[in-house]
């Protein structure tokens, strides 16, 4: 409650930060000043009231979380950590927006201390804060001294047309996710116009039917009921949204409009909306007494927090390190599995070792095996379940595997069909720009899924992942390196990595000596011939045609199993000549795109793949049309040594 003591400084609090960001936004000519002066008391309310957090310890394991998903609005983010006493200076709002500065136009952690997530692309945000709250109910399960605290979203409008929050929001409420306030800038326009022109849900009703409990401010300026709806939120059984009524622009020459979203004010505007908010801010620099208020009482809720015993402590820390892990053996006869199978049997193994590790599929447990045997779901009556189901939501997995790395305390992993990895791309590139430690398991990798036709099959993914910076792109070709390929992941602390695995069989080649070469170094040589002619590169399941191909050449023939193509390309000159003679003739297979091999290949190599899309056929009757059979590899190469 905001006594008539207190609400003259939150007041002039609430409009110095209006007025601070749009400073920020003038001088650097560009940014979204709309959201800044409506959503200001909804930030101002979370640091002053709510947040439990040290701004001196942006880190600590049991802080409040707050994710910005509408990250348009990062100019107020950045103006209200200023405030609260985060590492964030007069000087670094000052050069938002400019390069290398610690205030980008768009959130990012690890960039700006405070900032939990890295948003901007709608809807995400929300994901992530599902993913958040999610750990802390699994860690508060097991840990409830340690681990005790809330997370918060802000969403717009345009967050809420974005799909992914669909997804989300239903495994929030299928959760009963009761840690977690959303909190809606209700203010019915979008960057285009009036909301309706293109949206008319019932945004209110929605989350109602999701599960949550859902609650109005009507007014956005009105500090008491937002406190008090907060304070109700807190008490309920399921995750909260708090639709608040605001005006984009407010105070401002825009209010109400769409142009309010991205127009920043010249000087005179500026000079006119300090004049409206009756507020002065010089040097980018918030008044003392300002300063001292909000500081204080951030500083007075985080040291009332009960703390933990160092025992209980000691018994988070051990359960949360990943030391180091052991390698499972692989039998014969798990070898003769196939790649998917081979993975469950290694995830039983590893999961043993690391108590923390949890994951789930997108309703695929049966065709990828990507599941924790002896252990039950994860759900509000056992947060301790192991296994999660995420339903037929690839991206919202996606989103909420982020929001769990970025948490911290567990390792987690998603899966689904390679082919549908394209829905979660927008959540695996942000992974990859958070250095997130996930793990992304993508079967069922080639048009060897047969009978189920090319919307099913994968062509163009294998290499379109590899694309993307800060991702380990990892398929397997031996039993042996799918072990070695999950101990790599497992053991990742500052990247995203895809593992990608066959729905068929591997084949019994390699040993776990070639396979810890090849996921160190990218690749390896299985078989070694001398003064080979041939070089017979391959990735997965194809590593078996390969192996097959080098029998039937008349020539002698290297195999090199190459699971990691990005890391190989960083060896050096001379590493890579030690795997791939450069005199003998480098010929690729993979039953994918044949864009990018050439790296590997040269202008004189030869490419096995596929250019197109595939058809519904049983496999080997599909590998056979598009020429993926040791008689046509065979023949080709012995072609292409007679042109040399």
């Amino acid at each position: 409650m905001v006594n008539s003591t207190t609400k003259h400084i939150a007041t002039d609090t609430i409009n110095a930060l209006r007025l601070l960001a749009n400073q920020m936004i003038s001088q650097a000519g560009s940014g979204h000043p709309g959201i800044t002066l409506g959503a200001a008391p909804i930030l101002y309310e979370l640091y002053a009231n709510q947040l439990n957090l040290d701004p001196t310890k942006p880190d600590a394991i049991n802080r409040d979380r707050f994710v910005l998903s509408a990250g348009h609005g990062s100019a107020l983010l950045y103006a209200t950590l200023h405030a609260a006493g985060f590492a964030v200076s007069a000087q670094d709002l000052s050069e938002f927006r400019q390069l290398h500065s610690n205030t980008p136009g768009h959130p990012e952690v690890g960039i700006t201390p405070g900032v939990e997530a890295t948003t901007g692309p709608l809807g995400q945000g929300l994901g992530m804060a599902v993913g958040m709250a999610m750990t802390e109910a699994k860690l508060h399960a097991q840990f409830p001294t340690v681990i005790n605290h809330y997370t918060y979203a802000l969403v717009g409008d345009g967050d809420l047309m974005e799909g992914v929050t669909h997804e989300v929001a239903a495994l929030a409420g299928q959760q009963a996710l009761n840690k977690l306030i959303v909190l809606y800038d209700d203010n019915d326009v979008s960057l285009d116009g009036d909301r309706k022109r293109s949206d008319t849900t019932d945004n209110v009703a929605r989350f109602v039917s999701y599960g949550f409990d859902v609650q109005h401010v009507a007014d956005g300026d009105d500090l008491n009921a937002l406190h008090n709806a907060i304070e109700v939120a807190k008490q309920t059984d399921q995750p909260s949204l708090i639709a608040v009524k605001t005006v984009i622009g407010a105070f401002g020459p825009f209010a109400g409009t769409n142009k309010a979203h991205g127009t920043p004010l010249d000087a005179a505007q500026i000079a006119t909306l300090a004049n409206a908010l009756q507020v002065e801010v010089n040097d980018f620099e918030l008044a003392p007494e300002l300063l001292a208020d909000l500081r204080q009482r951030i500083q007075q809720r985080w040291q009332a927090q009960v703390q933990p015993t160092p025992s209980e402590l000691a018994a988070y820390n051990k359960f949360t390190q990943v030391e180091t892990v052991k390698l499972p053996e692989l039998t014969a006869a798990i070898k003769q599995q196939a790649g998917r199978k081979i993975s469950q049997h290694v995830i039983q193994e590893f999961a043993q070792q690391l108590p923390q590790l949890w994951g789930g599929a997108a309703d695929l447990v049966a065709s990828t095996n990507a599941v924790i045997n002896d252990s039950p779901l994860y759900n509000a009556a056992d947060r301790q379940g192991r296994n999660i189901a995420f339903g037929v939501r690839e991206f919202g997995m996606g989103t909420v595997l982020n929001g769990i790395a970025l948490h911290g305390g567990t390792k987690v992993f998603g899966a689904t069909f390679l082919a549908f990895s394209d829905y979660m791309r927008a959540a695996i590139r942000l992974s990859a720009m958070q250095h997130a430690p996930v793990i992304y398991v993508f079967t069922h990798d080639s048009i060897t899924v047969g009978e189920d036709g090319p919307t099913h099959q994968a062509v163009e993914q294998i290499m379109s992942l590899r694309l993307i910076p800060g991702v380990d792109v990892l398929r397997p070709g031996t039993p042996d390196e799918v072990a070695v390929a999950w101990q790599q992941a497992l053991t990742a602390t500052n990247r995203p990595m895809v593992l990608i695995l066959s729905r068929g069989k591997l084949g019994d080649q390699g040993n776990p000596t070639q396979a810890q070469s090849a996921l160190q170094n990218g690749a390896t040589q299985i078989q070694t011939k001398p003064d080979a002619k041939v070089n017979l590169i391959a990735t997965g399941s194809e590593v078996q045609i390969a192996m097959a191909v080098s029998e039937q050449l008349t020539v002698t023939t290297n195999v090199i199993s190459m699971p990691d193509l990005q890391k190989f390309l960083t060896q050096s000159s001379a590493q890579r000549a030690a795997i791939l003679p450069t005199d003998a003739l480098n010929v690729v297979i993979e039953a994918g795109t044949s864009l990018g091999w050439q790296a590997i290949t040269g202008l004189d190599g030869l490419i096995i793949g596929i250019d197109e899309f595939g058809l519904s056929a049983p496999p080997a009757i599909v590998q056979a049309e598009f020429g993926l059979t040791t008689e046509v590899i065979t023949e080709k190469i012995m072609r292409r040594l007679a042109e040399k």
